[in-house]
């Protein structure tokens, strides 16, 4: 089998010498760049964005430069091959945006990854970068290997030299340069012919793994990625080059293939390292492509599976896996995220706002619609407690990491006074994020704020027991939304004419107190009794229990839910447990009379405060940590006693299981 694989790619390699790969979609041949060996191309093309030092990895400050070293010439995709499987690619129905994919780098396969760059190529507008993990073949020179050459095909596709640049400079990832490596290995130059066929454009960024990684390295690897990708600003399309069960008996690869596919399906992480090329020949690529899933909320969809035989034909002694594993979200389910207390502390101010949300932004960013509880106003300057007030910068990195509703009724929201309430409205306004719970008339007070997702109409109200030190001034009543009973009930009867689900955010609850007290319960019930769906409340600072609850009336029973408190998303609060909080996933389905709540799940985070050497890094770790090198020992202490502490509060949420 082997001997038959390898005189297959001589074959193909002789074929590609006397050929070109000079065509795009919907471009006559004629009209195609031709191709010279070693032709000189510029390679940083792009602007390159310079980033701020200090996101969790060392980020290049070299200005944009243009390269002209020699490109890398395309090896590995025959000519005739690369043909006919763009004019017969497998075909892959996939329900949303593609974040992400698991992608075989065997030309045996080449339909395979025609298809799966085929049903990319439906969102080739939205992809600024190509960032490819596979595996280092030869297993020599480098844990890393890095080219920022470009590649020889039609009018050639550029590599993105600022990527190779930060990563090299970055602690704790052993990286180098070899162009050889690079050209000669299949892992990554196998699917440049597609990207330029499929993705006109876009740049790319191939990374060679080696398989001695260990695996704390590989999530350093992520680690950094995540950040890099949310300092640049850029659209990331993820691929990992994986092939499975290698030159094994077909029922042998039938057997390894059942264990691996069980421990991607089950995200056992560990497990997946310790696999041998017998299973799958670059665990790392696999990890980082989970990892990269499970930040964005997503689960691994195997669209296809196939081996050898099915192209070569039956009756091999030996053979080869190959899936098809896709990060998608499906587009038929709405997911809207929710996050607790957002504050901004003196200390905060030392450490860089969007390295802060790196390792969660993409969760939000993929959400439907992520939803925050602001506890600060943008009054145009900085204050801190008790009168808060943060500065522009922290709204734009809100943003960035993907808010698009926040809602400011809470007990800082007259801290600045009236104006510094007006301009926090106009503020995140002009940045593109909603608001709901303070107003500036009473035509917006009693406007209810709808949102239509995916087909269905949400309405959100938001509420507070108190507006801070400051109350609304006689006659502008309507600035803040008191917690009223009539007022809610009027308002939230209201919106449930107007909307498919209704979601209140109430601001109550006592401070630091694990349990909820019977006065909050019954005021969340009154709310889901007047017609409301969902209640996300907030204001304790630690994480309360959450669940799905049934709702009687007029004799019948409906779902509602429940989260009485998300704990603090980001402040500088240390005193365990006001450090932890969870970001919670509601899931969302279209009915022909309107929607449910299909679903829910939750990731527990824990602010990291200060890095190894005792100075000020803020940033939100999404729990449980997979590489504890980063943090002092005592902060490793306890990111260990968080976890299971919020487990112990929050067992289980699922729609059979009904909060207490």
């Amino acid at each position: 089998m082997k001997k038959y694989i390898v005189a297959l790619t001589i074959v193909f390699i002789a074929a590609l010498i006397t050929k070109t790969l000079g065509l795009r979609p919907n471009t006559p041949q004629g009209d195609a760049a031709p191709l010279t060996p070693n032709r000189e191309i510029e390679l940083c093309s792009i602007s390159y964005e310079s980033f701020e030092g200090g996101l969790g990895g060392t980020f290049s400050k070299v200005p944009p430069k243009v390269s002209n070293e020699v490109s890398h010439a395309i090896l590995h995709v025959p000519h005739e091959v690369f043909l006919f499987s763009t004019a017969h690619p497998r075909v892959y129905e996939v329900d949303g945006h593609i974040y992400a994919g698991v992608v075989p780098h065997h030309i045996t396969a080449a339909s395979m990854i025609s298809g799966f760059f085929g049903a990319a190529a439906a969102f080739v507008d939205e992809y600024d970068l190509v960032v490819i993990v596979a595996p280092n073949h030869e297993g020599d020179f480098a844990p890393v290997i890095l080219s920022c050459r470009g590649w020889d095909v039609g009018g050639g596709v550029f590599s993105h030299c600022g990527f190779v640049e930060d990563m090299l400079a970055a602690p704790g990832i052993d990286a180098a340069v070899s162009h050889a490596h690079m050209q000669n290995d299949h892992a990554a130059g196998i699917f440049i012919p597609y990207i330029y066929y499929y993705l006109p454009g876009v740049k790319v960024a191939p990374v060679l793994l080696n398989r001695s990684l260990s695996f704390e390295e590989t999530i350093i690897i992520y680690e950094w990625l995540e950040n890099w990708i949310a300092a640049s600003g850029l659209n990331v399309l993820l691929v990992a080059s994986v092939d499975f069960s290698h030159f094994l008996t077909p029922s042998l690869a039938v057997e390894r293939d059942r264990v691996t596919t069980a421990a991607i399906l089950a995200h056992e992480l560990e497990k997946i390292h310790t696999l041998s090329d017998h299973y799958l020949d670059s665990p790392a690529a696999m990890i980082i492509f989970l990892k990269y899933l499970e930040a964005r909320g997503l689960r691994p969809q195997i669209v296809d599976r196939a081996c050898a035989a099915e192209f070569l034909g039956a009756g091999l002694d030996e053979t080869t896996s190959y899936k098809i594993i896709i990060g998608a979200r499906e587009e038929k389910t709405t997911r809207l995220t929710f996050v607790g207390d957002i504050m901004l502390h003196e200390a905060q101010l030392q450490s860089c706002f969007d390295r802060a949300f790196a390792l969660v932004a993409p969760h939000l960013q993929s959400a439907d619609l992520a939803i925050g509880n602001l506890e600060t106003t943008f009054s145009g300057f900085f204050s801190c407690f008790p009168l808060f007030s943060a500065p522009d910068e922290f709204g734009y990195a809100l943003k960035r990491a993907g808010f698009g509703l926040l809602s400011t009724a809470n007990n800082h929201s007259l801290d600045q006074g009236v104006d510094g309430l007006l301009r926090t409205l106009d503020f995140l306004d002009s940045l593109g994020i909603a608001t709901v719970g303070t107003y500036r008339n009473q035509t917006e007070r009693d406007t209810i704020l709808i949102r239509e997702i995916n087909g269905i109409r949400f309405a959100f109200l938001a509420y507070t027991f108190s507006a801070g030190a400051n109350s609304p001034p006689f006659g502008r009543e309507y600035l803040v939304n008191l917690m009223h009973t009539g007022l809610m009930q009027a308002d939230i009867k209201k919106a449930r004419a107007l909307a498919d689900i209704v979601i209140v955010t109430p601001h109550m609850g006592n401070e630091y107190e694990l349990f909820v007290r019977q006065e909050f319960k019954d005021v969340a019930m009154l709310m889901l009794q007047a017609g409301a769906d969902v209640v996300i409340a907030g204001h304790p600072h630690v994480v309360q229990p959450m669940g799905f609850v049934q709702i009687e009336e007029n004799g019948t029973t409906r779902q509602g839910f429940i989260a009485y408190c998300l704990g603090n998303f980001i402040s500088s609060q240390r005193e365990p447990p006001t450090e932890t909080g969870v970001i919670l996933n509601l899931y969302f389905e279209k009915t022909e009379n309107g929607a449910i709540l299909a679903d829910a799940s939750y990731i527990p985070t824990w602010v990291k405060f200060t890095n190894t050497a005792g100075q000020p890094y803020i940033q939100i770790l999404p729990l449980p940590i997979a590489n504890e090198t980063n943090l002092r020992h005592q902060d490793q202490i306890r990111v260990r006693e968080a976890y299971p502490e919020i487990a112990e509060i929050i067992p289980n949420i699922n729609s059979n299981i009904l909060l207490p």
